[in-house]
């Protein structure tokens, strides 16, 4: 088109020309030749001839001159375009080799195929045909992941990586300057502290004045010079110590592995004290409202996990927990007691209704923080039933429902699974005693249908715990979930009435969680025992409800008398296999009195259950053995002095043969040498499926016989090597998935809203099962709740990081903000 138009003017002469000569001819034709005028006509029509002629010449000389200036344009375009790609040549070779920018590509292997000479000197390498996981198994993670940007550390230099996906072409520039002085900044973040004495004021009171100002001038210094070490402010307040650091001096603390815990346990030790020191330690770049609420909420965690520990809540990382290296101590102060039946109170007068619900299987203790704390909710003037079926209920329990169901008035409190059900309304307050997982409920239909839940508990919590709640006041070192409800008595209303009767079944619970006071006793349990002994318990009367029918009793001395004392140290109780044990703790019964003989460490009972199962009760004296050991290598569990196990298809004689072998090989002989085997199954306590484990000669030769372990020879390693390989690529091929996985959650961020009430306290917290259902509403992205984790317990507004532990290594982190709905 351009062209055309260039032309047009010579164009349009031409057609001017043309028509000028035609309308000449016409007219020479019809003037000249029609009147006979024909040597004119001929002179003027030779004349039109050559004016043609002359203008086509013209016309012809007119183009060549456009033309050849055109051409002139054009090698003079050349000669620039020439000059423009030498010196581009030019930058590009100085791109390639001079400036310090590294190139490499690689191919679809993921191998280097080349690389310029400034990459060469980075890497200290020729590169070519190495493997990218060479420089960084990160940067291969990301290159598979597509990434565009990536920052890759090598030595002590960091580099910015832009990654051309359509070449495969890896472009480093040197941004360690630029890191240096966010690594400074991240060094500088402010972080704070807060260390709090457990149980400290309590137990100097036994001191005098002198004596506790020595021992509070010991344990300061300690505190001060610790702190001063790393350059540390402290401020001691009333009930804690405030202490403001950096992140350089938290690293250091860390790294220290916080031996002021070591101190204060040293100083407590010396002074005879009951007393450690709890510290919770928050590091986020975030406004120091946030940061004390962080902080206060890592103190409270380190405290509920029964203090002696540091817990260290770092923005982006895991919490990390440090210390505890002695049993918790007895709280011997009612103020977490005051807190949680406020708390409690609190969330019965906003219910329209309360139903309380203990777990399967109610032993005394069940039943009378259960019905404590019917009594105690009754002066808030609300309906409150107990859901309870017998059939769910020991034989002790049973006894004492019936006793219960006398008076007209107890017995309307009590309702069954339907009637609770039809009493659950959405403002239903559901309250849960003694119960540490709610796979253990009495009624799990009724908790999965309520949707407002407290707990009151003294166990520690199972691998399975409650999702959502609005108060769990839990402790561990309470020795009875009745201890818990009658201190709860005092803060919660003057009015509380309770028959003699029940006092007596409360203190019943107390009796029998302590083995008459022999374990788990402190100084609050017997607080608790002379409060209810207050309120009219009548120990003869308790010790009537827990006798024993003669039968019962007769049994239990007579399968006593034929213990077997194993090795001099273990007490094995065997129960002939034709009799069939009616209530599981007459199993335990039998080995706590096993215990009594002189010299026994353990003790162990073996007994045919109505289910038609064999169980084992294993019981233990102090630390001389840890029978939770003893019992999850025969697939049971439990806790250091007390565990059990349950098998189906197995005779009493084979679970003896297989108790007394374990014991044998572990604890007695221990073998006259040693073999090296491959764990062809998970074996509790040594190891997983197809690790080589060196372990006693006789042991290993239980395992083998028994299909759990291969003998470690040429053969089977060779085989063993084989799998573990097509394992690694499964494994390899899983983790690709995740990464992908987590790049997609990865620095996201949801909103999550709770309710606030006056004074900023918030009504429940923020769960992980609340988390999850927000994230996949408002990403559309499901997580396992099982593999998210809070940074602590979420009680406020405020800002927060979740992580998803998708593998050990691959961990995703998410933004949480929390708002006031």
């Amino acid at each position: 088109m351009k062209r055309f138009l260039a032309h047009a003017k010579y164009i349009i002469f031409a057609i001017l020309f043309a028509s000028g000569s035609a309308v000449s001819g016409y007219f020479t034709y019809y003037y000249f030749i029609e009147d006979k005028r024909l040597p004119v006509a001929f002179t003027f029509l030779g004349l039109c001839i050559l004016a043609a002629v002359l203008t086509t010449i013209c016309f012809s000389l007119l183009l060549n001159i456009k033309k050849r200036k055109e051409i002139k344009e054009l090698k003079t375009k050349v000669n620039k375009w020439t000059n423009i790609s030498y010196h581009a040549s030019k930058a590009g070779d100085e791109v390639f080799n001079k400036l310090p920018i590294g190139i490499m590509l690689y191919d679809n292997l993921n191998q280097i195929i080349w690389a310029n000479q400034h990459a060469k000197n980075i890497f200290h390498s020729n590169l070519i045909d190495l493997s990218l996981d060479f420089i960084s198994k990160d940067l291969v993670d990301d290159v598979i992941l597509e990434k565009t940007e990536m920052l890759l550390k090598y030595e002590d230099k960091s580099y910015d990586v832009v990654h051309n996906i359509e070449y495969n072409i890896l472009y480093l520039f040197d941004s360690t300057e630029r890191e240096k002085v966010k690594k400074r900044y991240n060094e500088r973040i402010t972080t704070l502290g807060i260390i709090k004495l457990d149980n400290f004021e309590e137990s100097l009171k036994r001191y005098d004045l002198q004596e506790q100002a020595n021992i509070r001038g010991k344990i300061l210094s300690v505190i001060s010079e610790y702190i001063a070490r790393f350059k540390c402010y402290f401020d001691q307040q009333a009930d804690r110590i405030v202490v403001v650091m950096d992140k350089i001096a938290l690293s250091g603390m860390i790294e220290d592995k916080f031996s002021l815990l070591d101190d204060i346990r040293q100083i407590a030790k010396n002074s005879r004290l009951k007393s450690s020191i709890s510290m919770g330690v928050a590091c986020y770049d975030n406004e120091l409202s946030e940061l004390g609420k962080l902080a206060d909420n890592a103190v409270e965690l380190a405290e509920k996990r029964g203090g002696d520990q540091v817990v260290v809540n770092e923005e982006g990382e895991q919490i990390k927990f440090f210390g505890a290296k002695s049993n918790s101590q007895e709280k011997n102060t009612l103020i977490e007691a005051r807190l949680q039946t406020q708390s409690l109170k609190e969330q019965v007068e906003l219910s329209s209704n309360v139903i309380i619900m203990c777990h399967k299987y109610a032993d005394t203790d069940a039943m009378g923080s259960a019905l404590a704390a019917l009594r105690m909710i009754e002066t808030s003037n609300k309906e409150v039933k107990l859901a309870f079926d017998p059939k769910l209920a020991d034989a002790t329990v049973n006894k004492i429902f019936k006793l219960l169901l006398d008076d007209p008035k107890t017995k309307s409190c009590f309702i069954s699974l339907n009637e609770a059900l039809e009493k659950m309304k959405p403002q239903t307050l559901l309250l849960i005693t003694d119960t540490q997982s709610p796979r253990l409920v009495m009624f799990p239909e009724l908790y999965e249908k309520a949707k407002r839940v407290s707990i009151i508990d003294h166990h520690r919590p199972g691998d399975v715990g409650y999702d959502n709640y609005l108060t769990y006041y839990l402790d561990s070192s309470a020795s009875s979930s009745v201890e818990l409800v009658s201190e709860m008595f005092v803060f919660y209303s003057s009015e509380i009435k309770i028959t003699n009767l029940e006092a007596s079944i409360m203190l019943s619970g107390i009796i029998v969680d302590t083995n008459d006071f022999t374990q788990r006793s402190g100084s609050r349990t017997f607080e608790a025992a002379a409060t209810l002994k207050s309120l009219g318990a009548d120990m003869i009367f308790v010790r009537q409800l827990l006798q024993e029918p003669i039968e019962s009793e007769r049994f239990m001395n007579e399968a006593l008398s034929k213990v077997e004392l194993f090795g001099n140290k273990f007490a094995i109780v065997s129960i002939d296999e034709d009799h069939i044990i009616e209530e599981k703790p007459t199993l335990a019964k039998i080995s706590d009195m096993a215990l009594k003989i002189a010299g026994v460490e353990a003790s162990f009972t073996i007994g045919k259950l109505k289910d038609g199962s064999v169980g084992i009760s294993a019981r233990s004296l102090g630390d001389l053995l840890n029978v939770q050991v003893v019992m999850e290598q025969m697939d049971g569990g439990g806790h250091f002095n007390s565990a059990a196990t349950q098998r189906k298809g197995v005779t009493v004689k084979e679970l003896y043969d297989e108790l007394t072998r374990i014991l044998d090989l572990e604890y007695i002989q221990g073998g006259t040498g040693t073999m090296k085997i491959i764990l062809s199954a998970d074996v509790k306590g040594k190891g997983k499926k197809g690790t080589v484990i060196e372990v006693a000669n006789g042991y290993a030769n239980f395992l083998i016989q028994n299909g759990q372990a291969e003998l470690a020879n040429e053969e089977n390693l060779k085989k063993y090597e084989e799998a573990k390989k097509e394992e690694e690529n499964a494994k390899e091929a899983n983790r690709k998935i995740l990464l992908k996985i987590k790049d997609e959650i990865e620095g996201k961020s949801i909103s999550v809203k709770i309710k606030v009430g006056q004074g900023g306290k918030s009504f429940g917290h923020v769960t992980t099962k609340l988390v999850c259902d927000e994230f996949e509403a408002q990403t559309g992205i499901h997580l396992d709740k099982r593999k998210v984790e809070l940074p602590a317990e979420i009680n406020s507004i405020g800002l927060f990081t979740a992580t998803v532990k998708l593998d050990a290594d691959i961990i995703a982190r998410f933004e949480v903000k929390v708002e006031e709905a």
